[in-house]
């Protein structure tokens, strides 16, 4: 997957039974910053980590943990988790960050979803990082 996110302004104009538009404007970087600042005060975020290879924004889940730390720079907002030598250790299948979460599997609602295949060994610290950028695409 290479999904992208993007922002987009639309405008109308309605009078008299007319409409007109959509009309587009772009993005300041102040305005993508404030959406990112949005996107980093989400409650509760977790990293999900997954072994299934079903299709689609689904995850059957392997190991949860709350996300160690998140912080912006402008428009790009970092979510990053330390995984102890200890934790996640195997072959995974699919990574995620789940939001307004709890230690309970299946809670909150799936931020993102990488498919990609990776493996962590039990003699090895582990540091996942998901970065949201938001820009005009």
């Amino acid at each position: 997957m290479d999904d992208k996110f993007s922002v987009t302004g639309e405008w109308y104009f309605e009078h008299d039974g007319l409409i007109k538009g959509p009309f587009f404007n772009s993005f300041p970087p102040t305005g993508l910053a404030k959406i990112a600042e949005a996107v980093e005060r989400f409650f509760a975020p977790y990293l999900v980590i997954g072994d299934d290879l079903a299709n689609g924004y689904t995850v059957i889940e392997a190991f949860r943990k709350p996300v160690s730390i998140v912080n912006r720079d402008g428009p790009v907002v970092r979510f990053r988790t330390q995984l102890l030598p200890t934790e996640a250790n195997g072959d995974h299948q699919k990574t995620c960050i789940y939001v307004e979460g709890a230690d309970t599997e299946g809670s909150g609602i799936m931020l993102n979803l990488l498919t990609q295949p990776w493996s962590k060994a039990s003699n090895t610290a582990l540091t996942v990082e998901c970065r949201v950028t938001i820009k005009e695409v």
